[in-house]
């Protein structure tokens, strides 16, 4: 049975899987138009790149390289423009594709993320090629000449080095939206998931593998780095309605000899409600805390989806009894054959006694 919270849209999961493969294979075909257009001016490109660099008799001072290292250049180079290129519609495809399954402050992060890492990184590749490493060398030209000696630059070396900066980049963009599209579904927080482990590898190795000889000894360290800005960068995503987005729901047998699912709803009640015991973490019980169930949509919405995601078959509610819960979510807890259970702490004398608190909670679920 497909259940609708106030903001869904009816879709199922083949229409999903359909809408992103259509977007990847959109991106993949503009990539492949992109190389092959770029691969017509790749040579007028690289010619004016080298006469950007500032250096003075240019000609007389690069060290020729040969034409295997010039089928490098000229695919490295290749490869990187194309992927700046498709780079904002790859923004804009991930941000349509993630955007109905998100809250407003969600969209509104997904959005300052995408743009930072996928427009403003193109323009900051390209100013590193075209503006950066030139203004360096001609300040280095500069400086550390040394009276009748010519200066010797190896082109070479030059563009695995400014290669290597780019792919830096470039890994560090997609490791921060992986990681952080990741920790928004909540995949992190899974105790038998080890996808954040995986992603952080899987980029640190990239890193390691792609990164030019120019950069040994320097590697790891980068990796490293990369990795550790990205992750922090992941931790800025919005407060999640119900605290943590994933929970490790497991069958329980009750008093009754029936085979349960629990959850247990921490609702702050607007400051009103008694605190709830914070050495109390069954396994297996979800425990989502709420400001207030019965007046914030969005809580409501994401409770339903635990309910119907884990086939939770009873809420309990530690505040009061359910009676002031909207009839519209307690319908739809009832279709999906989940009992609602109120322990009505606000209105208990013993509110106040932790061991009391403990004892209704462990009672609630056994």
């Amino acid at each position: 049975m497909v259940v609708l919270v106030s903001k869904d849209n009816k879709k199922s999961v083949n229409q999903h899987l359909h809408d992103l493969v259509y977007l990847l294979r959109i991106n993949l075909t503009l990539f492949i138009i992109f190389s092959f257009l770029w691969a017509f001016f790749i040579e007028d490109i690289f010619s004016h790149w080298i006469n950007s660099l500032n250096i003075l008799n240019i000609n007389s001072k690069l060290t020729i390289y040969g034409p295997y290292e010039w089928i490098e250049i000229q695919w490295s180079m290749i490869f990187v423009l194309a992927l700046i290129s498709i780079m904002p519609f790859l923004s804009y495809s991930i941000f349509k594709f993630f955007k109905n399954g998100l809250l407003p402050s969600e969209k509104s992060w997904l959005s300052i993320l995408l743009f930072i890492n996928l427009v403003m990184v193109p323009v900051l590749l390209l100013s590193i090629w075209f503006i950066i490493l030139p203004n360096v060398i001609g300040e280095l030209s500069a400086h550390s000449s040394i009276y009748g000696i010519d200066n010797r630059y190896d082109v070479t070396t030059i563009f695995r080095f400014t290669m290597g900066i780019s792919l830096i980049f470039i890994i560090f963009s997609f490791s921060t939206i992986s990681i952080s599209l990741a920790r928004l579904l909540g995949l992190f927080e899974s105790n038998s998931n080890f996808l954040n482990e995986k992603i952080i590898l899987f980029s640190a190795s990239l890193i390691i593998l792609s990164l030019p000889d120019e950069f040994e000894g320097l590697k790891i360290i980068i990796a490293i780095l990369i990795i550790s800005i990205a992750n922090l960068f992941s931790l800025t995503i919005p407060n999640y309605p119900l605290g943590r987005r994933s929970y490790t729901v497991k069958e329980r047998i009750s008093s009754k000899g029936n085979s349960e699912k629990y959850s247990i709803i921490d609702c702050n009640c607007e400051g009103a409600c008694p605190k709830f015991p914070t050495n109390f973490q069954p396994s297996g019980v979800a425990i989502p805390k709420c400001s207030a169930i019965c007046l914030n949509g969005e809580e409501q919405d994401k409770l339903i989806e635990m309910v119907i995601g884990h086939n939770i078959s009873q809420i309990i509610i530690t505040g009061c009894d359910g009676l002031p819960l909207p009839n519209n979510f307690k319908n739809i807890l009832e279709i999906n054959n989940c009992k609602i259970l109120g322990l009505e702490w606000m209105d208990s004398e013993f509110s106040d006694d932790e061991m009391w608190k403990l004892n209704t909670l462990c009672d609630s679920i056994s």
